[in-house]
């Protein structure tokens, strides 16, 4: 299966560079805002960019199934689900704030084993595949080689996790948040960030980075230090159910599952 992933590896990267383009076409105007949720929004570049991307993928793998952010999972029954987000950063991306992305990874029985995430603003393309290594426009990044939380070290946290106070991150004292997760995990898989904790994201949000991070030598579970994949069948990540990870270079992940056991 790897050679197989190797030769859609191109698909992938092209569909998310194309569905970039759609978001770039849209940036910078007015746009027509939805809430979902306070504080949850969606734009019309949102729909465009999945309706695209959705397209696409059941175009030259009809026999896959589709996950996405704005329509759901498709109804294909198959061991093979792409897990797609058309515009993670949508928040930023709304207030013409230039740090977003389009996320697009694919799974295997529950566990990501290709993954690519594109920053359109700046050209940036992160990619994996399970047994190649991890790739920044096409040169190998790994993480980097801090053996323990550093006083000087990047953190990032989602919003969820400032607005708790979550005692860990007393510990931290650079954290971060960029307002995307799949640009947080791309962030310590290139190895400018130590590691990274959000306690309510999804699934779309999070498969494409956890595989780029695992690639270039990094560790992702779940906050407790639990395996995070492989998600069994019937799991509520495919119905937009809440996905908590932590993830770092992974030298420092005991330490960090420690420090969040012992401070919940």
């Amino acid at each position: 299966m790897c050679q197989v992933l190797v030769e859609i590896l191109p698909f992938a990267q092209e569909t998310a560079h194309r569905a970039g383009g759609i978001l770039m076409d849209y940036y910078g105007q007015s746009h027509q805002i939805e809430h979902k949720s306070p504080g949850d929004v969606v734009t019309e570049a949102d729909k465009a960019s999945e309706r695209f991307v959705t397209q696409r993928i059941q175009e030259a793998y009809p026999d896959h199934a589709v996950l996405g952010e704005e329509f759901g999972l498709s109804s294909a029954n198959s061991s093979y689900c792409w897990a797609i987000d058309p515009l993670d950063g949508t928040a930023n991306y709304a207030k013409h704030f230039p740090i977003f992305a389009v996320s697009i990874a694919l799974l295997q029985n529950g566990e990501p084993i290709l993954g690519v995430v594109y920053e359109p603003v700046t050209n940036r393309t992160f990619s994996a595949v399970t047994g190649h290594g991890a790739t920044l426009n096409g040169t190998p990044i790994s993480v980097n080689s801090n053996h323990e939380i550093s006083p000087d070290g990047l953190f990032s946290f989602s919003s969820r996790n400032m607005k708790s106070r979550l005692p860990f991150m007393q510990h931290i004292s650079k954290g971060r948040n960029l307002g995307s997760a799949a640009l947080h995990l791309c962030s310590v898989a290139a190895g400018y960030m130590d590691g990274s904790l959000d306690l309510g994201t999804k699934l779309w949000d999070v498969a494409a980075g956890a595989v780029i991070l695992q690639e270039a030598g990094g560790k992702v579970t779940h906050p407790s230090g639990n395996a995070l994949f492989p998600l069994q069948p019937n799991d509520p990540a495919y119905a937009s159910g809440v996905v908590a990870f932590l993830a770092t270079n992974g030298k420092i992940h005991q330490q960090c599952v420690g420090l969040i056991d012992g401070s919940s």
